[in-house]
């Protein structure tokens, strides 16, 4: 794929933007966190799990001593990395943004932080007896990946109160404490900024926003069982997902699509998984088809990345993702390369579930393979996700390598897009420096 040389003076300016630089810097930082906690959570899933695929097929809980206890440990490991990949983005962010300006940045990615956690507060009411306790949990909704863009639009928003109320360059010769003083002005603005987005989000979880929006999610991936609806909420699932939030089929289970169940009960009833009530669903083509390697199908960007990228960066991105990707945690390489919040990669990010869910859906409406009906073991590999769904059905599996072979050709040539990219970045600071 070529781009006009207008095209590439356009997206060359667009990554210098100091937002771009700070984003893409701090989600190349998260990615060593990314890796280890998402290697983290196959452990905990798919293999010391009764329910997960590798536990399924060894009957690993059945055989290795202390298995709850082994669990417990990769899960809270999972949990103090992927889990908290907001509340670093708003540190790092803070960090990059200082350090563009030539400030202060332990003390900006800090209060970065610092801000982050603030906003994230929520304070619930508990009752012991007679007595009403206040405690403060953590909203989940702004924690893990799903909260990157939060903690990095935070992080870099400290940067710039930093930038405008201590305008003082930092000198090598001023002493810590010097430069710590400088900072109290900023850093008071800053968290008492956060304290009234926190009271603002407060009062909007009082009216139950939140909460409406997700119900509304959730009537709308449980009611539209048509084709169009279906792709429609799929492709806006992965739209949201590319800007690290969560759509409505993102946190959707089996168990909460209850044409699923309905299917389920009649192949049951019927012993056969055709001509089940509910072909084209979430869990038939989205979950089935679209999200090989996660959302996005980006196990398909990691083995178009092994194929034809040159850079070493890349290639060191997908050797480090494949494991995790390849069990649908693909945390690192959204991070690795940067995935998110590259306009590059939406297209393919977007098409390719939609692309995914049409050959299933033709393959269905043909009677080449039965829907999906059956539930598969966590974190199953997305190939093998409609083989097992269908009661081992070949042609859904010969469907399946069809179409990750097709959406390694639709990334291939956005993978040589980005290098192109990259090169071409590099050469420009190149000669800024000549200059210099």
């Amino acid at each position: 794929m070529k781009l006009s040389e207008k095209g590439y003076k356009l997206i060359v300016k667009l990554y210098q933007l100091p937002f771009i630089l700070v984003m893409r810097r701090t989600m190349l930082m998260l990615f060593p966190f990314a890796v280890l906690g998402s290697i983290a959570s196959v452990f905990n899933v798919s293999i010391l799990s009764r329910t997960g695929f590798i536990g399924n097929i060894f009957y690993i809980t059945q055989w290795l001593p202390h298995v709850a206890r082994i669990r417990s440990m990769f899960a809270a490991f999972s949990m103090m990395t992927v889990k908290i990949l907001a509340v670093l983005a708003a540190y790092q962010a803070g960090t990059h943004t200082a350090r563009l300006y030539h400030k202060n940045t332990e003390m900006t990615g800090m209060t970065g932080m610092l801000a982050f956690l603030i906003i994230a507060l929520r304070p619930v009411q508990r009752q012991y007896g007679p007595k009403t306790f206040l405690q403060f949990n953590v909203n989940n909704n702004l924690m893990g990946i799903q909260g990157i863009l939060i903690g990095i639009l935070i992080g870099f928003i400290t940067g710039q109160i930093f930038r405008i109320f201590n305008r003082k360059p930092i000198s090598i010769r001023s002493d810590s404490f010097s430069r710590a003083c400088r900072t109290i002005i900023p850093v008071m603005i800053t968290l008492g900024s956060a304290i009234i987005v926190n009271q603002l989000i407060i009062q909007i979880y009082k009216y139950q926003i939140p909460a409406g929006i997700s119900n509304y999610y959730q009537a709308l991936s449980s009611k539209k069982h048509g084709l169009v609806a279906t792709l429609l909420l799929g492709a806006w699932s992965s739209f949201l997902a590319w800007l690290g939030l969560s759509g409505p089929y993102n946190q959707a289970s089996f168990n909460d699509d209850p044409a699923a169940v309905a299917d389920l009960t009649y192949a049951l009833k019927h012993h056969s998984p055709w001509n089940v009530p509910y072909k084209y669903t979430q869990t038939t083509l989205y979950h089935s088809f679209g999200t090989f390697g996660g959302v996005g199908s980006t196990l398909a960007l990691v083995i178009a990345i092994i194929i034809v990228a040159r850079t070493s960066r890349y290639h060191q991105a997908a050797r480090w993702a494949v494991f995790p990707t390849l069990f649908n945690a693909n945390q690192p390489i959204l991070l690795g390369i940067p995935v998110l919040f590259n306009p590059i990669f939406l297209i393919p990010f977007v098409a390719t579930p939609v692309v995914n869910m049409l050959i299933a859906a033709f393959a269905i409406h043909f009677q080449i393979m039965p829907p999906v009906t059956y539930p598969s073991p966590l974190d199953t590999p997305g190939v093998l996700s409609a083989f097992i769904g269908t009661g081992g059905n070949l042609m859904a599996l010969l469907v399946g390598i069809l179409i990750m072979t097709l959406d390694v050709l639709i990334y291939i040539p956005f993978v040589k897009l980005s290098e192109q990219i990259r090169n071409e970045m590099q050469t420009k600071e190149r000669q800024r420096l000549r200059m210099r």
